[in-house]
């Protein structure tokens, strides 16, 4: 039986031994256009490095046996290596770029995902209900899924209340970290009024981190990366913060600070919504 793949490959074939020829009768920069063209498709049709060596010895092999002499299968052999040189770096590269496209696509996908479902919890009625109880478990799902939506290496979020910084509080962090030391003692008073000077977010990197309330806390190496967003009732009062330490692929990006601010959003009128209930003052 003659799988799926190979009625992928015999047109490709095709194509590709008449590209070939063609660059054989007139090799220039125009015809080696032909060989990035054939890589696309090749990518296209989800063929494989074998398929596209495969298809080049067929057109090679062809291509010598009509060959006149020594010299002029030389000239066959060096034009036609050139030619599948031009391909097979284009194929990496756009098979590499097709990848991280599809990453890409993956990645928002997960983060609309993680979104939803924490928008879904966050809306739930029944939160407020027991508000004693859900706080501390809302703030665990936030920080995990700040964590995770951002990638990043650790995520704090914090409740103040009665005058405390950290009236409740939740950690999420990768596995064997040096976070748990390092989270009791983040200065939040600092944090929280230097939130307020940033209206209501930042994200720090280099010199700008070096000198922050976080980083003069910190253990061991410094810090690579800082992200935080407040979280504010409806009437402007501070509820807390939600932070992120250390990116873990890169650096947070802008699109890494509107996400995590959506989130503290959310976050907030949830928090807002359980300290009405427990004080109807």
């Amino acid at each position: 039986m003659v799988s799926g793949q190979h009625y992928a490959a015999t047109p490709f074939r095709a194509a590709y031994a008449w590209a070939l020829e063609g660059h054989l009768l007139a090799p220039t920069e125009a015809s080696l256009r032909g060989a990035y063209e054939l890589a696309r498709e090749a990518v296209r049709r989800r063929l494989s490095v074998l398929d596209f060596a495969v298809a080049h010895e067929e057109a090679l092999q062809r291509s010598l046996a009509v060959a006149s002499d020594p010299a002029d299968m030389r000239r066959v052999a060096g034009a036609a290596g050139d030619f599948f040189l031009e391909g097979l770096a284009a194929f990496e590269m756009v098979q590499r770029g097709f990848r991280e496209a599809q990453q890409a696509v993956g990645l928002e996908r997960r983060q609309t995902e993680l979104s939803r479902q924490l928008s879904s919890f966050l809306a739930d009625a029944s939160l407020v209900l027991d508000a004693e109880e859900s706080l501390p478990e809302m703030l665990r799902l936030v920080a995990e899924h700040s964590r995770e939506l951002v990638d990043a290496d650790c995520c704090v979020a914090t409740v103040a209340g009665d005058g405390q910084p950290r009236a409740a509080e939740a950690v999420s962090h990768s596995e064997g970290s040096r976070w748990p030391a390092f989270v009791r003692w983040l200065d939040l008073v600092e944090t929280y009024r230097l939130l307020r000077r940033r209206g209501g977010s930042l994200r720090a990197v280099g010199e700008e981190l070096a000198g922050s309330p976080v980083q003069r806390n910190v253990g061991g190496p410094p810090l690579r990366g800082w992200l935080a967003a407040s979280l504010t009732a409806l009437d402007g009062s501070e509820l807390g913060a939600v932070q992120l330490f250390d990116k873990r692929s890169g650096a947070f990006s802008a699109e890494d600070e509107a996400a995590l601010v959506h989130l503290a959003q959310m976050a907030s009128a949830s928090v807002d919504r359980a300290r009405l209930y427990r004080d109807p003052r």
